[in-house]
């Protein structure tokens, strides 16, 4: 039995040889590529394994530090495991190199690392990042975006999620900003928050989901490159904020409208000559003389649709429109049912 280990021994061995030398190849083969394949292979890596692979051998040490995106993603972790995670963000940022970042995303419970958080995001935007995802929750402390985001001439896509005050500085200009999607956010000023949405002169895709118009009353602004429009809101508002906002939407190139919810504010389009699709779903728990008005005021803005499609909830509180109204339509409420 001792012998035919002793034989079979040198034979695993050899076996284990070759294939240490296919990896090899293989090896020397991917460092072969050309430095965009290269890039681009990284790229699809988790931000922690496309830095793992500066062990791999000395020219892979530092090839990470070009990847064009980086995603940090974490909730709730050990107090020790977030300062580790919290140095592997800053180390990160720190060794990167000074190519372009395409996409930054970022979804941690910022605490009392207020500070921290803010300088990474403008890192990114002095990188001139494209794309930048962002969820932030658990703030200890008093928290507001940096301005420099605010005008940041490269962003493309931006997805902000901040279930708290969105504190907007006085200049705002999103030059290149085509995609925003916001949710659980909260606006607190009604010519700044004007401001906000009409400094997007490229916009063409928006996405308002669970947000609050605060104690705003009026809300006025312009997309003329608007195409999409999504509008989802299912969680009561404060009640400390009275009666919800009217919120003024200039809109000439809108071609899709979506709204779903329970109708907590009055939304109102104007000048959407060119919508083509429009959606309405609502379940209010009543059909009140205020939700019947809000219903009508945004049917309206949709007069010239093509293609509509209403809950049977929306149906029911055109018709108690009309009955309070005594029976009397105009031409108008007429062709919208």
């Amino acid at each position: 039995m001792e012998t035919t280990c002793l034989i079979q021994e040198p034979r695993k061995k050899q076996k284990l040889n070759e294939e240490d030398q296919d990896i090899d190849g293989n090896s020397k083969c991917l460092v072969d590529l050309p430095e965009e394949v290269l890039q681009h292979i990284l790229s699809f890596l988790p931000t922690k394994d496309a830095v793992r692979t500066s062990v791999l051998s000395k020219s892979w040490e530092y090839r990470w530090t070009s990847i064009p995106n980086l995603d940090f993603h974490w909730e709730l972790p050990s107090p020790a495991k977030r300062r580790l995670l919290m140095n592997f963000v800053e180390r990160v940022l720190c060794l990167r190199d000074s190519c372009v970042m395409k996409r930054f995303t970022l979804y941690c419970d910022v605490l009392r690392d207020a500070s921290r958080v803010n300088t990474w995001i403008s890192v990114a935007v002095r990188h001139n990042v494209q794309e930048l995802y962002i969820e932030l929750d658990n703030f200890q402390s008093e928290f507001s975006l940096p301005y420099c985001l605010f005008t940041c001439k490269t962003l493309t896509s931006l997805h902000l999620y901040i279930p708290y005050i969105l504190k907007l500085p006085t200049t705002i200009c999103f030059s290149n900003l085509k995609t925003l999607t916001i949710v659980s956010v909260t606006f607190s000023d009604e010519y700044l928050t004007g401001q906000f949405f009409s400094g997007m002169p490229v916009l063409e895709n928006l996405c308002l989901y669970n947000c609050s118009w605060g104690g705003l009353k009026v809300v006025r602004f312009s997309a003329p490159k608007l195409h999409s429009l999504s509008i989802k809101e299912f969680e009561m508002q404060d009640s400390s904020y009275g009666d919800g906002c009217q919120v003024m939407i200039f809109a000439v190139s809108l071609i899709e409208f979506d709204y779903t919810g329970e109708l907590f504010s009055d939304y109102c389009l104007y000048k959407s000559f060119s919508l083509e699709k429009a959606k309405i779903y609502t379940f209010p728990d009543n059909t009140s003389a205020q939700n019947s008005r809000r219903m009508y005021r945004l049917l309206i803005g949709l007069s010239n649709v093509k293609e509509l499609r209403l809950s049977s909830e929306v149906v029911e509180m055109l018709d108690e429109h009309s009955r309070r109204r005594g029976n009397v339509m105009t031409q108008k409420e007429s062709e919208i049912i």
